[in-house]
Order: structure tokens, then sequence, then C-alpha cells
């Protein structure tokens, strides 16, 4: 597949995952089953995802990241009105990562090259993106926050993104293996795809719409 169209098929995929989940929540008016830490794991990490992109000079991969951190920040916004508990953990989660990440890229750069740092820094902040959302998908009372069209555009992205970490897609104009790329694949496959089947369950069975308001409200006061 040629970079462009393989890029072009990546930016499609941004469009299809992000505005139906954002469109949830604002028909819904609720957050039931999205996670406020991923979300802001997400957004402190999304200026290293630009800085990789342009790094291994995949201008594809630029340009889906940009139109989806603009989403993404429509999104955060969305789920803050909801409710106390996920506005502090955007808040928290979104300064704490960028930080982290900062400084872990820094250190690490001086045992690889800037790139391989900060492919394996955004790697490992994959899971602190995909551990809480898988959890907050599974526990929750209610997922009626949660896009089904997204969760399973997501695991067509994760693999869009895994292929091209093993080069298997040329959406990188060198070509070559991209570790941050193929692991977010993975995690992104392994947690979007739990969620999707839950949800599709529920969606399926009628169980979210059944959740009173009164349950709703609970299930989001929940520590």
């Amino acid at each position: 597949m040629s970079a462009a169209l393989a890029g072009l098929v990546l930016i499609a995929v941004e469009l299809i995952r992000s505005l139906p989940a954002l469109m949830r929540v604002q028909r819904t008016g609720t957050s039931d089953g999205v996670s406020g830490l991923s979300l802001g794991v997400l957004a402190g990490t999304g200026l290293g995802w630009l800085a990789l992109a342009v790094l291994v000079q995949s201008w594809w991969v630029l340009a889906a990241n940009i139109l989806w951190i603009v989403i993404h920040a429509f999104l955060c916004r969305e789920v803050a009105r909801t409710g106390a508990r996920k506005r502090r953990d955007i808040v928290l989660a979104g300064a704490g990562s960028a930080v982290v990440l900062a400084l872990a890229t820094f250190g690490a750069r001086f045992f690889m090259p800037v790139q391989d740092a900060l492919g394996l820094m955004l790697g490992v902040s994959t899971l602190f993106y995909a551990i809480p959302a898988a959890y907050e998908g599974l526990a929750s009372a209610s997922t009626r926050g949660l896009s089904l069209l997204a969760l399973g555009v997501n695991t067509l992205e994760g693999s869009i993104y895994f292929l091209a970490g093993i080069a298997v897609l040329s959406i990188a104009e060198a070509g070559d293996p991209v570790f941050g790329f193929a692991f977010f694949g993975v995690v992104s496959i392994a947690s979007n795809g739990v969620r999707f089947v839950r949800v599709a369950y529920r969606r399926i069975k009628g169980l979210d719409q059944d959740l009173s308001p009164a349950a709703a409200t609970a299930a989001e006061a929940r520590p």
C-alpha cells in the first residue's frame, strides 16, 4: 500500500473513531464507561506523538494526530463537564503525563537516539492509557458514554499503527520499523477489543437503556 493511500485511510479512520466518541458523550450527556485518567494521559502525551511523527518523517501520521488532538480536546471538555472526579482526573493525568514523558525522554536519550527514546516512552505511556480505559469500560455499571463505532474503529486504527510500526504499511518516509507505533497498536487492539465486546453485548441486551438516572448518577460518583 502506498504511503499516500495508507495515510488517507488513517485520517479517515481518525475521523470515524474520534467524532462518534465525542458525539456520544454530547448526545447522552454522560461519560459512563469513559476513563478520565485515559483521556488525561492521551492529552498529556499528544505533543510527543506529534514530535515522533516529525522525527520519523511520517507526515500522514502527523496530520492524523493533529486532527485527533483537536477532537480529543473537545472530548476532554465534554467529559469534564459530566463530573468533578473525571474533570480532576483529566487535569492531573494530563499535566503529570506531559511532565513525566518529557523528563523520561530527556533521560533516555543519553542511552539511545532521541527517536528511539521518544518512541519507547510513548510506548510505555500507552499502558497508562489502555489499562484505565479497559478497567473503566469493564467495571462501570453503565457504558452509555462509550461509542460502539468508536471502539470498533479504534481497534482497526490499532491494527494500522501496528502494521506501520513493523514496516508492513509504509506511512513513514524512511520505511523503518517504529517501536512506538507498533506497541501502541498492540495495546490499542487489546484495550478496545474487550470494551467493544462488552458494549456490544449491553447494546444488544438493552442494559444501558434500563439504567435509571439515579443509578447512573451513583455509578458516576464512585471513587
